[in-house]
């Protein structure tokens, strides 16, 4: 079975919820990444670690996924001493989540972390994921340099490039445009092919860090390209490859600040469309209590032509639910995971359904795979 979503996501209870709400059929088609969060400095590692697998064991328990620790210095260790991929990458296992690496390739010169990284790769039957990010991306123009680079982790890992994924991660698109990307991301993929590497993940996110970046006026609705699947579908269309894969980062910024305090939040909801985020934004809560204000947006959501129906996802029913005052919903973490169980239920939809315009005989649903 093809793989054809991966979802960069941090591990945390929303994205947790948004997955195991997932309609069955479409769990297999997706292996996310999981951002190990960071309880910050000086404050107990193990033990957050611990509890994040195990809320992954009960949303994702059975099935498989990659692992990360990009908000980690690359030599951190837990207070007994493990680094902290090799715990965290540990615990995940243990809750039942078959985790794989992902190995950072700008990371890889750290002797801790790769060190890490060989441990694992000693220990168990794994997958890795090379991640090359926005800046890593620069050295695919130096073929030679690259291969040599590559072939390195390769070896040092014992691994076949066959049995590796590649993620090509554009970061933050918010600003760019299709072209922009387009440029790096097919370079990318010629140069990790011409090394024998098959699968390669094209992921970035056009979601601006702040809410007002992306509809300027309070109480207010507008919709942001996405330029991560528009460069997708541009590359698809000229390759027809299914071993070219769609990834982003759901419905949050790559680089939006984490777990810091925000007086002035507004209520808003992120709702995926073909090509597009719609977004409906409310005002700051100061002003008027977050839930309050998202029965009000679920409200202007529910009657435009762009709500998809109560049966289309989990997401879509809450968010009905909500409109009608059903209940109330003013939790953010409780917005992530209705956003993203939609968006990822609209990018299965959305991805399979180009796919099927462009190579005949394939099934006619993604979930009947």
């Amino acid at each position: 079975m093809d793989l054809l979503y991966v979802p960069i996501l941090p591990a945390k209870q929303g994205e947790f919820a948004a997955l195991s709400n997932l309609q069955p059929s479409y769990k297999s088609r997706i292996r996310p990444v999981f951002d190990v969060p960071n309880p910050g400095p000086g404050k107990p590692r193990e033990m957050p670690m611990s509890r994040t697998a195990a809320k992954a064991g009960k949303a994702w328990g059975g099935k498989e996924a990659f692992l990360d620790i990009t908000k980690w210095k690359s030599n951190a260790r837990t207070e007994s001493g493990i680094h902290v991929l090799e715990y965290s990458f540990a615990q995940f296992r243990a809750e039942g989540v078959q985790v794989h690496p992902v190995v950072g390739y700008d990371r890889w010169d750290d002797p801790e972390y790769s060190q890490a990284l060989k441990n694992i790769a000693a220990s168990h039957t794994v997958t890795p994921c090379i991640r090359l990010d926005r800046e890593s991306l620069e050295d695919t123009y130096d073929l030679s340099y690259f291969s040599e680079r590559m072939g390195a982790i390769l070896v040092e890992l014992e691994v076949e490039p066959k049995d590796c994924v590649v993620l090509v991660d554009l970061g933050d698109v918010s600003k760019a445009s299709v072209p922009d990307v387009l440029g790096d991301a097919e370079t990318a993929i010629d140069a990790v092919r011409s090394i024998g590497f098959e699968t390669v993940v094209i992921a970035g996110s056009s979601m601006p860090a702040t809410i007002n970046l992306a509809v300027d006026e309070p109480d207010a609705v507008g919709c942001i390209p996405r330029i991560e699947m528009m460069a997708w579908k541009a590359i698809f269309e000229d390759r027809n490859d299914l071993k070219i894969v769609f990834g982003d980062y759901a419905v949050r910024n790559p680089d939006a600040l984490d777990g810091v305090p925000a007086p002035h939040a507004n209520a808003k909801i992120r709702y995926t469309i073909s090509n597009q985020t719609f977004v409906v934004r409310g005002h700051s809560k100061k002003i008027t209590r977050l839930a309050i204000q998202n029965t009000e947006l679920a409200c202007i959501l529910v009657s435009s032509h762009h709500y998809m129906g109560p049966t289309f996802s989990w997401g879509d029913s809450q968010i009905l639910q909500c409109s009608v005052g059903a209940v109330e919903m003013g939790s953010p973490t409780t917005w992530i995971a209705i956003d993203s169980n939609h968006h990822i239920q609209a990018v299965l939809t959305e991805v399979f359904e180009f796919q099927r315009r462009h190579i005949p005989g394939m099934p006619t649903s993604a979930s009947s795979v």
